[in-house]
């Protein structure tokens, strides 16, 4: 391994060590949020991850911004109302969250005209920027010629954001880190350690050192995702109430396919529902690439490694075959599972609420639920709870302090490495100044290779496997471990 990175690596773990105010477990979207919020209010915060920064559900969604038109159906207009107003906040930032039109069609399996015109309406009176507008069947065969031949009877184009969800994550780590905060990926909780009913402080393993040490807190925030049931079991004989929020987590896989932009030339998102159980269904050009997704079904298998089914897979096809000609299975480039975490109670995944729900128990916080585009609102709600208890003032925000600069770092990373190409310095850049060590943190979640690109990343392997060699000092067997990670990402 190479000495800087271990020697910088020893000293957070000598800082955290020290002890600090906040704790933070979970390096999502949501743990992202409060660390990059509470390093803007002057205390002591640290953050740890079992895992690679934005391992789980954070680089595993649909890469969207949105409201959630769906969530109209299904009563949830407070839902509706923070994400269209949050989306309208990120679209700020079009070097993070880019504005894309969506267009809705009206068809057989559709809602009504008259549904969509009140939803589209309830979305377009919260917004200030958005207004949807109806464009009859000749005019959307005029706009996107490859839609001429579709079941569309005309339809609504608003727009959305569209986001790497991954680098969002990212970009509010390093920019708290940047404000003195520590972030630690492939830090892992392994227990609790109590006064009273009290957290004190945690143990903590590094997987990359092997070290393990004790991290003392005043607070402790539990934001691990679909982990958080997890936490929950290490406070089991602490709180009464465990049992039954532990009865209340559930978890939701969500599988997504690529294929090809050539499949659907059209420079249009849409979405749609399903003909074959009316869930809404986005296709959503990226570059090269089409992202169609969600599916959405219970799940109790791994949490780390969930997988795509064949039979999930298969939904997606035939739920997008009217608007996607000639699509069949062997155009999946890849396939990929996010799981997220829902808290509520019946069976009906689809109706329980997407509204985050915080619970604080003494000193610990609990947030489950929740969505990538009200991260913010979540983040600023539980800093306003930290403030209150440790008598912290100010105001809390997110900052985007954080800029990726390859290029100022491109001829000293080329020279000192012998590095031949700008993948290379780019991969180089992961591992030296964001806390990459495996060849999925770099081509999946800093690189965007395996979702955005046509062919998953694997012509990118070789290079990025040299670049692990010479900047981390890597073994052939630890590179040969890396190809079959990455190999393993993969689902065709």
């Amino acid at each position: 391994m190479n000495d800087s990175i271990i020697e910088s690596r020893k000293n957070d773990i000598n800082d955290i060590k020290n002890g600090v105010d906040i704790l933070i477990i979970g390096g999502g979207i949501t743990g992202a949020g409060v660390i990059n919020v509470l390093s803007t209010l002057g205390v002591r915060v640290a953050l740890i991850d079992a895992y690679d920064f934005a391992y789980g559900t954070s680089s595993r969604s649909s890469k969207l911004i949105h409201g959630g038109l769906r969530y109209i159906a299904n009563g949830q207009f407070s839902v509706v109302k923070d994400s269209v107003r949050e989306r309208d906040f990120l679209l700020e930032y079009p070097d993070l969250v880019k504005r894309e039109d969506f267009f809705i069609p009206v068809d057989d399996y559709s809602w009504s005209k008259s549904t969509l015109r009140f939803g589209l309406w309830v979305y377009s009176f919260f917004s200030k920027k958005i207004k949807a507008k109806w464009y009859s069947r000749d005019e959307i065969s005029k706009l996107y010629p490859a839609l001429a031949n579709t079941p569309q009877r005309g339809g609504y184009i608003y727009a959305e954001g569209i986001v790497d969800d991954s680098r969002l994550v990212l970009e509010n780590i390093m920019s708290a880190k940047m404000n003195g905060a520590i972030a630690m990926n492939y830090a892992e909780l392994t227990s609790l350690n109590f006064d009273g009913n009290r957290a004190i402080s945690a143990t903590v393993k590094d997987k990359i050192t092997g070290e393990e040490f004790t991290v003392p807190f005043k607070m402790i925030i539990n934001s691990a995702g679909p982990w958080v049931g997890n936490i929950f079991k290490m406070m089991k004989n602490k709180y009464k109430e465990i049992d039954d929020l532990i009865a209340m987590l559930k978890l939701s896989k969500g599988d997504h396919i690529i294929i090809k932009k050539d499949l659907f030339p059209v420079d249009v998102a849409i979405a749609i529902r399903s003909p074959v159980d009316k869930r809404q269904v986005f296709v959503i050009p990226r570059g090269d690439v089409v992202i169609i997704g969600t599916t959405e079904i219970y799940y109790d298998g791994d949490i780390a490694n969930p997988r795509p089914s064949e039979n999930e897979i298969n939904y997606l096809i035939e739920s997008v075959k009217r608007y996607v000609k000639n699509i069949s299975r062997d155009d999946v480039i890849n396939a990929y599972s996010g799981i997220r975490p829902l808290f509520g109670k019946g069976s009906d995944l689809g109706k329980i609420s997407r509204e985050y729900k915080i619970i604080k128990n003494e000193n610990v916080i609990n947030i489950v639920g929740g969505k990538i585009t009200t991260y913010r609102t979540v983040a600023i709600k539980l800093s306003r709870l930290v403030m209150k208890d440790l008598g912290i003032n100010g105001e809390p925000f997110i900052n985007f302090k954080y800029e990726r600069n390859v290029l100022s770092q491109k001829d000293k990373i080329a020279k000192m490495y012998d590095l031949k190409n700008d993948d290379q310095i780019s991969f180089a850049y992961d591992i030296l100044y964001e806390n990459a060590f495996h060849i999925d943190d770099i081509l999946w979640r800093r690189e965007g290779y395996s979702i955005f690109s046509d062919d998953a990343g694997i012509s990118k392997i070789d290079s990025c496997l040299e670049v692990m060699a010479k900047v981390l000092n890597y073994t052939k067997e630890d590179l040969e471990k890396e190809r079959k990670i990455y190999m393993n990402t993969i689902y065709k």
